[in-house]
């Protein structure tokens, strides 16, 4: 069989490495094999959330894959045919939603096809996107780009315990050419999450960024800050 071969330490050689190329080698059809999976950092190999995203994208495609297990260094990953799916999947750590996310609705949306996922992780951890952005940003520039999807937030989940938890809808979807240099709005929206913390300090902290935004000579007036704290069962401000 032809493999693509990919150097999975390649610069930064960070997991983003083995979500686009999971994600393309299912759009392309083509089988791919990954070498030296984050080989550069702390600890190497796959870690549960890439494990998660290899095992949905695996089962929407129809894949074969040799190496999805933690800790492995090589992955080879062998795409079938795309086909509608109901799933529920449980990451079982803080692991990043969103970016599992990432893999799977380009696919979905691309090959004319369905999903339907309820999923369980973290939903605002460090070093990935927070599931809001994947709401209100990623959602945004997909649908201009003809890519749709929903999603419904049922729980928060944090870093180290996460039990976040979301529903998932892909549509089938017809890609069209965009251009994002010029905006469509002025107005900037700023969401604070948090839990287990003192409102107080929340408070504070939205204040000064509040104080920065309006005293930015880079703003112009036509910049709107909204920031009334609205809450919820999770403590989420908005």
């Amino acid at each position: 069989m032809d493999f693509l071969k990919i150097n999975g330490g390649y610069g930064e050689g960070g997991g983003q490495i083995i979500r686009s190329a999971i994600t393309l080698s299912c759009i392309t059809k083509r089988p791919i094999h990954l070498e030296n999976i984050r080989k550069n950092r702390k600890v190497p190999g796959l870690r549960p959330q890439h494990l998660t995203s290899i095992k949905i994208l695996q089962k929407v495609a129809n894949a074969k894959v040799v190496g999805a297990e933690i800790g492995s260094t090589e992955l080879k990953f062998i795409p079938g045919n795309i086909k509608n799916l109901e799933l529920v999947e449980d990451v079982g750590t803080a692991g990043s939603i969103s970016l599992i996310l990432q893999v799977l609705i380009p696919v979905v949306a691309i090959s004319q096809k369905k999903l339907s996922l309820t999923i369980k992780g973290g939903t605002d951890v460090l070093w990935s996107p927070s599931i809001d952005y994947t709401r209100y940003v990623l959602r945004d520039a997909f649908s201009r780009m003809g890519i749709e999807f929903s999603l419904e937030l049922c729980k928060r989940g944090y870093y180290p315990k996460g039990g976040g938890e979301i529903n998932l809808h892909v549509n089938p979807s017809n890609l069209k050419s965009i251009s994002f240099t010029k905006r469509k709005t002025n107005s900037v929206k700023m969401i604070c999450t948090f839990s287990k913390l003192p409102i107080e300090e929340i408070k504070s902290k939205v204040n000064k960024i509040k104080e920065i935004q309006e005293n930015s000579e880079m703003l112009s007036e036509a910049v709107k800050l909204f920031s009334d704290l609205i809450f919820d069962e999770d403590f989420e401000g908005v």
